[in-house]
Parts: structure tokens; sequence; C-alpha cells
């Protein structure tokens, strides 16, 4: 996870990715440049919100250190991470590079590098540990399985994709300022469809990650509400008034209603059937907005946010590379599943033998 969230902020820190340019002969390197004052406080505020998560994933790394060995471990790794992406900064005309936001970089790191290094030394870490060992699938299998899921609900955070969708449909934000079109029936089945393959696929997702038949129904439960509520509280906080009735579109709302139709019968499915199903539903999805090449590089206009700054420019590129690139993340990690012998049977789980006589 510290992993995958290091790519993350190297994409919103380097992106737009073009327009390389030496700095000009003389330009002194920008840890003692001058203009760091001209920095606004939101860029300070978001640039330590930026590497809190980082600094507490980074500190519960150590198997066994003490509580100032992970706070420096977390400082030093957000430092180099900083230090190197304010460097390739400095390279590109669109983005300053500056002291001041290595140091706050430092301090969102040192944050949370604290925060983690208390996690790891109070009894919710082996909370955590036990909780694991009881109902997530064991070894790396397991680990990366929830890596997954962590980054598929960090995405929905994005409030202008509809629930369980990949792409940003613009025709509804446009009929909030024109007069409503007729009704496109192909793209309200293509909306839905796609919410209805991704509602199923990572339904069964959290259903084949967890140890035993008997968890599968309250681990969809919890991914399937978790994604809900992020995404609704993300709207209610992000997005202007108006566009909050763009944001539960009919495609979207026919593709859950389907999505949860289909997961009813799937959870109870043997389990090579899920895996195969699953991976069938979460490829459909990332093929699905193929369909209408528009919407798959469609971008939600900043003009649909609260907010004022060009930080949701970075926002918005992170979610859609999340959400495009998880079903086939998702598809190595089911051919892996499928590969596990008994299907990721637990260890302390008695091997299921062949009923009937015994093969010759």
């Amino acid at each position: 996870m510290a992993a995958m969230y290091a790519l993350a902020i190297a994409y919103a820190s380097l992106w737009p990715f073009g327009d390389w340019l030496a700095p000009l002969p003389g330009t002194p390197f920008w840890l003692f440049g001058a203009g760091a004052s001209r920095v606004p406080r939101a860029d300070v505020a978001t640039n330590v919100l930026s590497y809190l998560p980082f600094g507490l994933l980074v500190a519960l790394v150590p198997a066994h250190a003490s509580f100032g060995r992970r706070v420096l471990v977390a400082l030093g790794a957000g430092a180099m991470l900083s230090f190197a992406m304010e460097t390739l900064q400095a390279w590109l005309p669109s983005r300053h590079a500056n002291a001041v936001d290595f140091a706050a970089n430092c301090a969102g790191a040192l944050v949370g590098g604290a925060v983690g290094a208390f996690l790891a030394g109070s009894g919710l870490r082996a909370a955590g540990r036990d909780a694991h060992r009881s109902f997530v699938l064991p070894g790396s299998l397991g680990d990366v399985g929830l890596a997954l899921v962590a980054a598929w609900l960090v995405a929905q955070v994005n409030p202008a994709i509809p629930p369980f969708a990949l792409t940003f449909d613009p025709d509804p934000v446009t009929a909030l300022r024109e007069s409503p079109p007729a009704a496109d029936v192909a793209a309200t089945l293509i909306e839905a469809a796609q919410s209805a393959f991704q509602l199923l696929g990572i339904g069964l997702f959290a259903a084949l990650l967890v140890r035993r038949r008997s968890y599968a129904g309250g681990a969809i439960l919890l991914v399937v509400g978790a994604a809900l509520l992020v995404k609704g509280a993300a709207a209610a906080l992000l997005l202007k008034p108006e566009a909050l009735q763009s944001w539960l579109s009919p495609g979207a709302l026919l593709g859950v209603a389907v999505g949860a139709l289909l997961l009813l019968p799937a959870v109870i499915l043997p389990r090579p059937a899920q895996v195969a199903l699953c991976a069938i539903a979460l490829l459909s999805s990332l093929l699905t907005p193929l369909l209408t090449p528009e919407l798959m590089f469609a971008a939600p206009p900043l003009t649909l946010f609260n907010w004022r700054f060009g930080h949701l420019l970075s926002f918005n590129g992170v979610t859609r590379i999340v959400l495009v690139a998880w079903p086939l993340a998702a598809a190595a990690w089911l051919f892996a599943l499928a590969g596990a012998p008994d299907w990721g049977r637990p260890p302390d789980e008695p091997e299921r033998r062949p009923r009937g006589p015994h093969p010759l």
C-alpha cells in the first residue's frame, strides 16, 4: 500500500507528463531559490495532508522497531520522495518547485509517521493482525487483495464519476445548463452496464478475499457500503448543489440495481465459478466504455466542484487511472487465486476430499 501510494504521489506531482524543459542557465537550485513566499496556504495544507498517509504506511512497514525508528524511517522516506518530486518539477514549466512544498511534505510524512508508530505500538495493530488472520486469506495473497480493495475505495473519493462507474458522462451536466435533450437510450444502457459489471465484480472480489464462505455477505456489505458512504460524503462536500442531481444519473441507478440482483445468486456459486465470473465482470466493466470512446477520455470540468484550486486536475487524473487500471490488477490477482492450492484454502481448515469411492 505504501508503494501504491508513492506511485499516486508521483502521478499527481508530475502530471501532465510533457513539455520538459531544463532550467535556465544560472537558475539557482530549487531548494535555495526565491519565490517560496508566494505559495498559497491551501497548497501548504494540501502538501501536508498528501504525505501524511504515506508516512503512516511507511511507519508500519518495519516488523520490529522502536517508536523513534519508525518515525525516522517515515520522515526519511517522505523526504526522499518529496526531494525527487520537487527536483523533477523544476523541469516542468507548469510546476513550481520550492522549499516550502518540500518542508510541508516532510511535515506531513513526520506527522503520519508518528501516527503509524503509535498504531504499531498499540493494541490496535495486534487486533488488526488477529482480524486479518481470522477473516482474510492468508499470506501475500490476502495482503495484496486488501491493498487492491483499499486502492479502489480511495478512488471512489472522486464524486464526479457515478457510483461503480469508470468514466464521466458530460451529458447530465450539459442538461443542467441547456434544455434537456431527448433521452439517449444507448448511452444510458452503456452507463448502466459498466456500473452493473463493476458492482458484481467488486462484490465477488470481496467475497473471494475472505477465508470462509460464511463471511462473504458481511464482506460485500462492508465494501459496497464503504464505497457508497465515501462517494456520497465526497459528493456532498466537493460538488456544487446544482451538480448533485447529475451525480446519480438514471444509468448509474439502473446499473447498481441490476448489479445487486446479479450479485445475490452469484455468492452461492462454487468458488471456481465465482473466480471466473468476477474476472469476466471486472474486465467487461473496463471494455464497456470503449463502445463510446468520447466517454473514455471525458474529464469532469472544474466548474462542478466547490474547490477553487488546481489540485483537482491531478485529483481527477489519479482517480481515473486507478479506476481504469484496477480491473486489470484485480484480474491478475484472481488468476493467482485460481492457481493457489484448493483456491486459497486457509491452512487451519481440513482439505476437502472428493466424495464417493477413491479413484483407481
